[in-house]
């Protein structure tokens, strides 16, 4: 079926399965941190909270975002796209002490969040 895909695969590589921490870069899209890993620990401070999403990412393969600090994280779509079919290129806030798991769409730059309770 070309237009489905499946839930809770990671198509990376094992060893890229593990987590990677990353430090928030600025607030804005342009120059946000870039998440690389399929599981990310990301620390964020007052006007450093930005990371960004993947472009290209494999459809249905989770990206995890837990932010453990006590600043929201400012997570940004690649350019032009969307999360949760919001404005083009809108940050997605991730409060402090939640993890949120983002999924691609087969378009390679819209994503759909879902947030841990």
């Amino acid at each position: 079926m070309p237009n489905s895909f499946a839930f809770g695969r990671f198509d990376l590589a094992p060893t890229s399965a593990t987590v990677d921490a990353v430090a928030g870069v600025g607030t804005a899209q342009t120059g946000a941190a870039a998440l690389t890993g399929a599981i990310n620990n990301v620390t964020t401070a007052v006007g450093q909270t930005a990371v960004a999403l993947p472009s290209k990412h494999a459809v249905g393969s989770p990206i995890i975002v837990v932010n453990a600090s006590a600043t929201a994280a400012l997570v940004f779509p690649p350019s032009g796209g969307k999360i949760n079919n919001g404005s083009a290129d809108a940050s997605f806030s991730v409060a402090q002490n939640k993890p949120t798991v983002f999924f691609a769409h087969p378009n390679g730059v819209d994503f759909t969040a879902v947030l841990s309770a």
